[in-house]
């Protein structure tokens, strides 16, 4: 059965892809932490997308704010180690960007 493309409004009438994952970094690396399926140091992460220490750290206090990401700092013997990973919450928004893309792309098209 073909889907519907929608335009204007998601399911329940809110706004489709949310800008909080839909920026292209905030994806980026909510796709990388899902897909290792565990915690990744602040290093892994910026090394594995190739992102400047700054870009990440913003994005990734976007990502926090939002409930998106879990940041926990700790310390191995006396150097500080910053691990990233995602909520409940974040997977359940991830599911749902997903299914709101595949509401608006025509899938079907391509086939």
């Amino acid at each position: 059965m073909a889907r519907q493309a929608k335009t204007a409004t998601g399911p329940g009438g809110r706004a489709p892809l949310s800008p909080l994952i839909h920026g292209r970094v905030r994806l980026l690396i909510l796709s990388f932490l899902l897909r290792g399926g565990r915690s990744q140091s602040f290093p892994t992460i910026r090394k594995s997308l190739g992102l400047t220490d700054g870009t990440l750290s913003v994005n990734l206090s976007k990502l926090e704010e939002g409930g998106l990401i879990s940041i926990t700092k700790t310390f191995e013997g006396k150097r500080p180690v910053t691990l990233v990973r995602m909520t409940a919450r974040g997977k359940r928004e991830y599911a749902r960007y997903l299914e709101d893309l595949r509401d608006i792309l025509p899938v079907d098209a391509i086939e």
